[in-house]
């Protein structure tokens, strides 16, 4: 099932899961996460859905049975989810000064129901990896922080712009290095396909020597917010960086 395909059936508010990861041998971060900034892992009205993207269309989050199969809807474990929680508080922290980071800001039209302010837990092959997404404020303007946690057990490999799997198109990223406190952190500014219907964002990437891989990502505009965009984005490149070697943003 492709992009549209889902769009289609949770516009007839059909629940419905992703794609089986295990049908290819590593699912690139890249596209697992445009999933979660597109598919919002949420049912309306319950606290233990929610959605990691302001842009996206619901669906239930999965967990896997002992048999290998899929249950839809079914809630992540609770330690999980405490953790997803942690990390949206920890992104609240993170934020940069001067700008507002509320939890009641909802979408538009058919997203009227879903805060953009969200946090999820996510089992893939076995390996919970944790999201999290506030809408960054200023006046009228709104963009967006996002972030998401893969533990050791993902296997990423590399440092700075050589890290790998990554959260972005690397094809279509432009990567920059920076050093934080000794650390080499990837700075990718990217620019999606205009079909995508995202707005430029920038990502920073980095994996602590224990294997954890943090990536947060920054946009000035919000797709269905119903608000202007910021004026530029809410960090520098540098700034991002720091915010991704953040210990704050490494569940426990």
């Amino acid at each position: 099932m492709d992009e549209r395909e889902l769009r289609a059936v949770m516009d007839r508010a059909v629940a419905v899961a992703p794609p089986p990861m295990s049908d290819e041998p590593v699912l690139t971060a890249a596209r697992h996460t445009l999933k979660w900034r597109r598919a919002v892992f949420a049912s309306v009205g319950s606290a233990a859905v929610v959605a990691v993207v302001a842009a996206g269309v619901a669906v239930l989050a999965p967990t896997r049975q002992d048999d290998g199969g899929v249950r839809v809807g079914a809630p992540p474990a609770l330690s999980h989810e405490d953790k997803a929680a942690a990390l949206a508080a920890a992104l609240d922290d993170v934020a940069p000064a001067g700008y507002g980071t509320p939890g009641d800001l909802k979408g538009v039209d058919d997203y009227a129901d879903r805060t953009l302010k969200n946090h999820e837990a996510v089992p893939v092959d076995g390996v919970w990896n944790y999201g999290a997404a506030t809408p960054l404020t200023k006046g009228d303007g709104v963009g967006e922080l996002l972030a998401t946690v893969y533990p050791p057990a993902w296997g990423a490999t590399g440092a700075g712009c050589a890290l790998t799997p990554t959260a972005w198109d690397a094809t279509a990223a432009d990567c920059t290095e920076v050093t934080v406190d000794g650390r080499e952190v990837a700075v990718a500014d990217v620019t999606y396909p205009d079909e995508d219907g995202l707005p430029p964002a920038q990502w920073a990437g980095y994996r602590h020597a224990d294997g954890t891989v943090v990536f947060v990502m920054q946009t000035a505009q919000v797709p269905r917010s119903g608000r202007p965009g910021l004026d530029a984005m809410p960090m520098t490149g540098r700034e991002l960086a720091e915010v991704a070697v953040d210990p704050r943003l490494r569940p426990q």
